[in-house]
């Protein structure tokens, strides 16, 4: 095999590697704890339920809307008819606090309470959203 490669075919190698890797950086999964300490720092309150249903909505991380739009809560777009694209999974997080969450005036609710009340107010149309919910508590 015939390694060597013209000076331009090097250029786009160097350029789809790199690409590569920015991307798998952008689409990084969060970890538990990476995904707590930004709950944490937006103050998004009862984060074991927000990463149930982030692990739900996003097949653990793994889906299409994931991978190609940082959208791990499964956040859609009525106006433009499509699930949100962000720039990060932090982003999504902070969507979710402020389409959603900021809805939700006690903040003190435990985590059984809080997931009555998100499917009490429509975040999801699947009857059995929390029982799927609590699967990855």
């Amino acid at each position: 095999i015939n390694l060597k490669l013209s000076k331009k075919k090097r250029k786009i190698v160097l350029v789809v590697t790199f690409l590569m890797i920015a991307i798998s950086a952008i689409c990084q999964k969060p970890t538990k704890d990476e995904f707590f300490a930004v709950c944490d720092s937006l103050k998004i309150h009862n984060a074991t339920v927000v990463w149930a249903q982030a692990c739900l909505e996003s097949g653990n991380f793994t889906s299409a809307h994931f991978k190609n739009r940082n959208n791990c809560l499964g956040i859609y777009d009525s106006k433009r008819k499509r699930y949100a694209s962000f720039e990060s999974w932090e982003h999504c997080l902070v969507a979710y606090k402020n389409r959603f969450q900021y809805k939700c005036k006690n903040k003190n609710m435990t985590d059984e309470e809080y997931l009555n009340w998100v499917c009490r107010n429509g975040y999801a149309k699947d009857p059995t959203y929390k029982s799927k919910v609590k699967k990855f508590m």
